[in-house]
């Protein structure tokens, strides 16, 4: 260690020839909100010194712009369908060099084996992975889920120098009922970060929850929530994913004065979109067409969000600083030109991944086509209706048709049947609802990514494809299936857990890619991302109605509904 620091300091002082120079570079200064044009010196992974230097590599900067490497502040890896290893190749080329991950999706349905898988795979990775541990395992305390985490179990990880904190703290009405479990975890993180996750909460609730020491919230619809929450010292994330997209809604609540309170987060994102459209690269983009500052945008990729997890050393230029670093061409489209990660210039993405054994995850027996039959009690039907780029639903009451005392058709041309099976624990539990908004015809789609228990969800026009769709996942041992015309049209197997494989990059790309076309050939729009739209479907702590396989549930009453009204 004295050794480096002795060989850092007399790199600085001009003594000796630095391991690496970039040259004549447009610096991004996220200190002074300026741009210098300097040169970079750098020893093994350290930045040693900014000014004028000579290097025993030099890279030419000139009229090239040079970033802190940006950060992801809340991810679920999962969502992409691939390991947290071939993960960070995807992010790399974006120009992500960390990323902060909660494995509440893998741990929902493996416990702490699920954990351990991420932070072991996780070593392998080309970036910085962190992890946030998942506090609500199950969701809710009446989901039904592959485990349970209490905070016994949270503290055997405690101690791993990649865990940052307790992760989003989604029951609510746990943390103001003070319910002794939640409270525990919450104590065993005191001297951690937090994170949060309090949608629509009202101001008594705020207090009560920041009381615990929760200190971000991904949740956040539009500007006044958002400047609610920093008003209070939140900070408050900025998230553009596949099916939740609040980026361009809360830019207005930005401004000169609060900017260093905003992080950028994409929470959940499809391969495809990653791999077209980018990460936190993407949510500059998105910032700067919109107005905001590209400094500024830079600034909350990057040091606001090491600020905020305690990333000491990260996040900007500077002497003493992580040499993560992005090259850009210019900065209205931000694009990454080369990527350097602890002082060396990344080069391309390998195939050689490392393969994994895992417990199958599928304990549930083959259904048959009766159990889509619902038995009509009244003529009318709750129904989850879909909100465009949003994870929140709203609940409408349709008029249903009956014949022979069932329910033979709801009165809308876009109402499909729903349906969720308990798949961890061979518990026999489903429920089978309405749903509208999605937009496919003459045929069906079932997984089992289905927030946060990841039991099979399973949408259709036609009670034999939802069959066919669910036995197909069963059989496969979990992840994505379309149906129509009661054959097996496409799939997607995600052994590790029903949610990711250990396949490349390229091949799970053309597979979902292979599922997004079939489904636009089935009615979905174009800009939709059905997959993970419908992962979100089983989620309770969202509003406004969800469904379980315990039944529909009802965010703002707080519990299961019946489906008639």
């Amino acid at each position: 260690m004295m050794e480096k620091l002795k060989n850092n300091i007399d790199t600085a002082l001009g003594n000796k020839k630095a391991d690496v120079v970039l040259k004549n570079a447009f610096i991004v200064n996220v200190f002074s909100q300026s741009i210098e044009k300097d040169d970079i010196a750098i020893n093994g992974d350290t930045i040693v010194g900014i000014g004028q230097y000579s290097g025993k590599k030099e890279i030419d900067c000139t009229g090239h712009f040079v970033s802190p490497g940006f950060i992801d502040s809340h991810v679920h890896i999962e969502s992409s369908k691939v390991t947290p290893e071939i993960f960070s190749h995807i992010l790399i080329k974006k120009g992500v060099t960390t990323c902060v991950a909660d494995p509440h999706e893998i741990a929902n349905v493996m416990g702490e084996a699920g954990i351990k898988f991420m932070t072991d795979n996780g070593k392998k990775s080309v970036i910085d992975i962190f992890y946030m541990l998942p506090s609500c395992v199950p969701a809710v305390e009446f989901e039904d889920n592959g485990a349970i985490l209490n905070s016994e179990e949270l503290a055997h990880f405690i101690n791993n120098d990649r865990v940052l904190g307790l992760g989003e703290v989604m029951d609510v009405q746990a943390v103001v009922r003070r319910d002794k479990d939640m409270l525990s975890k919450i104590c065993l993180f005191k001297d951690k970060i937090i994170d949060g996750h309090c949608p629509q909460i009202s101001n008594s609730w705020l207090n009560a929850y920041m009381n615990c020491g929760i200190s971000t919230d991904h949740e956040c619809t539009t500007p006044d929530q958002a400047l609610e929450k920093i008003k209070k010292g939140m900070y408050v994330m900025l998230r553009q994913g596949s099916a939740a997209r609040n980026l361009k809604d809360l830019l207005p609540a930005v401004n000169n004065d609060n900017f260093h309170r905003f992080l950028f987060c994409t929470d959940d994102k499809d391969i495809v979109e990653l791999e077209e459209k980018g990460s936190i690269d993407d949510c500059i983009r998105i910032a700067v067409e919109q107005g905001l500052d590209p400094i500024k945008a830079i600034t909350i990729a990057t040091l606001n969000a090491a600020q905020c997890y305690g990333l000491k050393r990260k996040g900007a230029i500077a002497p003493g600083y992580k040499a993560d670093l992005v090259i850009l061409e210019n900065l209205k489209n931000i694009k990454s030109k080369h990527v350097i990660k602890s002082g060396k210039l990344y080069i391309k993405e390998v195939n050689n991944y490392c393969n994994v054994t895992i417990t199958p995850s599928m304990n549930i027996e083959c259904i048959k086509e009766d159990v889509f039959k619902i038995k009509a009690k009244f003529n009318k039907v709750n129904v989850i209706k879909v909100i465009p780029d949003s994870i929140e639903t709203k609940k409408e009451i349709r008029k249903a048709s009956i014949k022979n005392d069932y329910v033979e058709k709801v009165a809308s041309s876009d109402v499909l049947k729903i349906a969720v099976f308990e798949r961890h624990k061979r518990t026999g539990k489903y429920s089978v609802g309405f749903i509208e908004g999605l937009g496919i015809k003459d045929c069906a789609i079932a997984q089992t990514i289905a927030h946060d228990s990841h039991n099979i969800i399973v949408v259709g026009s036609n009670d034999k494809d939802m069959e066919v769709a669910v036995n197909s996942i069963i059989t496969m041992g979990g992840g994505v299936a379309i149906v129509s015309g009661g054959k097996l049209i496409e799939q997607l197997s995600l052994p590790i857990g029903g949610l990711m494989t250990f396949k490349e990059t390229q091949y799970v790309i053309d597979k979902m890619k292979r599922l997004n076309v079939i489904c636009k050939q089935y009615g979905m729009e174009k800009d939709k991302d059905i997959f993970l739209t419908l992962g979100f479907m089983a989620l309770p702590v969202i509003p406004e109605i969800r469904i379980t396989a315990r039944g529909l549930f009802d965010f703002n009453e707080n519990k299961v509904i019946e489906l008639f009204c």
